[in-house]
């Protein structure tokens, strides 16, 4: 069986699901990550229909996930 490849969409949805069981400082840390990746797409460096893997590399490319969302 073939696994469906997860959009970033899918990952910052189950991202945000996932930090209301976190502590505080998880919390924190997962709103910044996520403040990140939209800011990556709102620049264009990343689409939330693509695959996670292809944003990954689109990011990796960029000098990481700070730089990417800074472009």
């Amino acid at each position: 069986m073939t696994r469906a490849i997860k959009t970033v969409e899918e990952y910052l949805k189950e991202l945000r699901q996932n930090r209301k069981e976190k502590p505080p400082e998880v919390k924190e840390a997962l709103e910044v990550y996520i403040e990140l990746w939209e800011n990556a797409i709102k620049n264009g460096t990343v689409m939330p229909y693509e695959g996670i893997e292809d944003a990954l590399a689109k990011v990796d490319a960029k000098g990481g996930l700070y730089k990417a969302a800074g472009d």
